[in-house]
């Protein structure tokens, strides 16, 4: 059977309303529901929660529709507590060109039957059907817009729509010019106006499909046969003190509502690092764990535990608590590991790629679903550069069972791919072994943006940085060669070096002697900032990286870039681009030395790739999108 479309005009106070309304919509439809949310304001919580819905009934699709509020914030209102979001059903047929049908809904009704007959009628001779309004007749109110009193007038809260031949006519532009022209001849705005201009080519269907306050009085004995209950009026049943006759009905949907909405996903986060937390390393991936989906995930809806891979315990879990947040090491015996995931009972898991395959080798539940974000994947080719370094050679972690795990997952339909960068994707293809149509959704990166740093004003010092640990892949003795022929700027090292190998450790004596060259140690929060708000570029040596989450916490402090890197052609928009340099990088110093003097030298375009690189991060990788993105992938995800 085909799905009924409805359509609903909102403002974000009215969420809790909605919610109620949908909910007692798939408690009584048979079919599927594609709801039509028309609004200018929702936020990212309130998208959210009518997102997480879609979880508990999987036939329901809920679709946003973003309208400008100034095509109808003109129209005058003479009714107080009617928004002006009503008017937006003006706009319903342009903005679904490819529907042909839809059911308009006020949100301050329930549904308390099958909704299927009232979609089903054929409504092709007419605009609009809708019920019989008898309270227009009883204050006698059809003589004062023209119509008489044999006229059918219908109740415009519940409106079948055809879209078709609204679109045909040009109605939406007709219901909007009416509404200026007529506005000291009408009483009850759009209901007036949608009556008076599809008048004579308006379908009627029964009173039960549209019940209101009124009925109750006027019908009393098709109570109990009300398919859609509306409360009409300003004493709506979810205000303190209600004493609505069918409030009852309202309430047993707002509680089924409750329920399903404070129940909460159980998300089990893999990783193998929480930047510092439970004794972890500080890396990009723990970073991204620990201050961003650990600290902005959870909410009455979701509920975020952290799983390290095994610990060093054979039959227990070793728990700690960070930042509020539980997080695990699980034992290594394997039948201990199965049964703590057992009775944990995640919901879904998330992973920053994939490090370990020992959770989800020992996950028993055949239908538990995984995200994956790629954020770095690794592809044999991508090692073969890597080995052309040799100062430091780079562990070769390359996992075949791990990507063969995420290969048969997808096969079977239980990996949801995310990716922080275009350039990405088809490296994660290649690893995993993957169909060239895979879909992958785009993830931004999210970075907490200091709102009060004015990047046009702020003066910045003639310093350049590099943010990462001083090992292996991020050949940081680039930086510090550079440092040696540049001696008019301040250098500084922003990274932890590896005091646990004694070859790494002392490898970096020899620079610790150079005037402009300044080892600050591992640096967060506050301090690091500092470093960012002050560094007019960020230097970075890597032989390989995914999007460094360091090229976009400083160019949300107005940084431009240098590096041999170019993901998602960032550094060549945002700064300049060596091209690539591989192997140690000794014989091409000149090229980052170039790099930095056309910048250094050249303040109005230093200044300019700055306030674009922080726009860049501003309207791309905002924290608000990623909740409401992230969010969302795990409603869908879990719904299925």
């Amino acid at each position: 059977m085909n799905p009924i479309n409805i359509a609903f005009c909102i403002n974000n106070g009215y969420v809790p309303q909605l919610l109620t309304v949908l909910t007692s919509v798939m408690k009584n439809t048979s079919r599927g529901v594609r709801a039509y949310i028309f609004s200018s304001d929702l936020d990212g919580m309130s998208r959210a929660a009518i997102t997480k819905l879609n979880s508990a009934f999987p036939e329901l699709q809920t679709k946003f529709v973003t309208i400008n509020p100034d095509v109808v914030n003109k129209l005058p209102r003479n009714i107080d507590y009617i928004s002006a979001e009503t008017y937006y059903r003006y706009l319903i047929a342009d903005f679904l060109p490819d529907l042909s049908k839809i059911l308009y809904l006020d949100a301050d009704i329930v549904v308390n039957g099958d909704l299927g007959p009232l979609y089903d009628m054929d409504i092709s001779d007419n605009y609009i059907a809708g019920a019989h309004d008898a309270y227009i007749d009883d204050i006698k109110h059809k003589p004062i817009i023209g119509f008489k009193d044999s006229d059918l007038y219908v109740n415009a809260g519940v409106l079948l729509m055809n879209l078709e031949r609204i679109r045909a006519d040009n109605m939406g532009k007709k219901w909007i010019d009416a509404t200026t022209e007529l506005s000291d001849k009408i009483k009850f705005q759009d209901q007036d106006i949608i009556n008076i201009t599809c008048r004579g080519q308006i379908g009627q269907f029964d009173s039960i499909y549209n019940y209101t306050s009124h009925n109750i009085i006027t019908e009393p004995q098709k109570f109990r046969r009300a398919v859609i209950i509306h409360y009409t009026g300003p004493k709506k049943p979810w205000l303190p003190n209600s004493r609505h006759k069918m409030k009852s009905v309202w309430i047993k949907y707002d509680k089924q509502k409750e329920k399903i909405m404070a129940k909460k996903i159980k998300v089990a986060l893999l990783i193998d690092e929480f930047f510092g937390g439970a004794g972890t390393a500080f890396g990009g991936y723990g970073a991204l764990a620990r201050k961003y989906i650990a600290k902005y995930l959870p909410c009455n809806n979701i509920k975020v535990d952290v799983l390290l891979g095994n610990g060093g315990h054979r039959f227990t879990t070793r728990k700690y608590h960070v930042d509020d947040v539980d997080l695990y090491r699980l034992p290594r015996k394997h039948w201990a590991s199965r049964l703590f995931l057992r009775r944990k009972n995640y919901d879904i898991y998330l992973s920053i790629e994939l490090t370990s395959d020992w959770v989800l080798k020992h996950e028993t539940n055949i239908h538990k679903k995984l995200i994956l974000w790629i954020q770095d994947p690794r592809p044999k080719y991508e090692w073969d550069e890597i080995a052309t370094m040799t100062l430091m050679p780079e562990p070769n972690y390359y996992n075949q069972n791990i990507y063969d795990l995420v290969h048969n997952l997808a096969m079977d339909g239980r990996v949801r791919f995310v990716s922080q960068g275009h350039f990405l994707n088809q490296k994660a293809i290649d690893l995993y072994r993957l169909p060239q149509n895979t879909n992958i959704q785009y993830m931004p990166n999210p970075i907490e943006i200091d709102s009060e740093f004015d990047v046009e004003k702020y003066n910045k010092k003639n310093m350049i940085i590099f943010l990462g640990r001083l090992e292996d892949v991020k050949r940081g003795w680039l930086f510090c060669e550079t440092a040696k022929l540049l001696p008019e700027y301040d250098f500084w090292v922003l990274g932890k070096i590896n005091t646990l190998k004694a070859q790494t450790a002392n490898f970096w004596d020899k620079y610790k002697d150079i005037p402009n060259l300044h080892f600050a140690g591992h640096v967060d929060g506050d301090k690091k900032n500092q470093f960012l708000k002050d560094a007019k570029i960020l230097m970075n040596t890597s032989i390989h990286e995914g999007l460094p989450v360091s090229f976009l916490e400083a160019m949300s402090y107005g940084c431009a870039l240098v590096s041999n890197r170019n993901p998602d052609d960032l550094t060549s928009k945002f700064g300049i681009w060596t091209g690539d340099i591989l192997g140690n990088g000794f014989e091409q110093i000149d090229l980052y030395v170039d790099a930095i003097k056309a910048l250094m030298t050249n303040e109005e375009k230093r200044k300019k790739l700055g306030i674009a690189a922080r726009k860049y991060v501003e309207e791309i990788h905002n924290v608000s999108d990623f909740i409401t993105e992230m969010r969302n992938v795990i409603y869908q995800e879990t719904r299925k």
